[in-house]
């Protein structure tokens, strides 16, 4: 079985989970990073490590930027924030 990179809560009750064939796809990125804003969504540690791995920072950040999701005013504010998020997830 897949490693599960994101999961979001709906639909109830088992919610929907996401994985590396999801997050090659840059629309979904944009729909998870959406979902997290409004804490909706989770990305698992092995889903940052594919997301800067696969895009890299400057991609990411370009792709957070159309989210609107991490309020960062520069690459190296944002990458930052992303080595936050990957300490404090599983």
């Amino acid at each position: 079985m897949s490693e599960v990179f994101a999961f979001y809560k709906y639909p109830k009750p088992n919610g929907r989970e996401y994985y590396m064939d999801d997050f090659t796809d840059q629309n979904i990125v944009i729909e998870v990073f959406d979902y997290c804003q409004i804490l909706l969504a989770q990305i698992t540690k092995a889903g940052w490590k594919f997301l800067v791995g696969h895009y890299g920072y400057e991609k990411l950040f370009e792709l957070n930027l159309i989210s609107g999701w991490m309020n960062c005013d520069s690459l190296i504010e944002y990458k930052v924030a992303i080595e936050h998020e990957m300490n404090i997830v599983e």
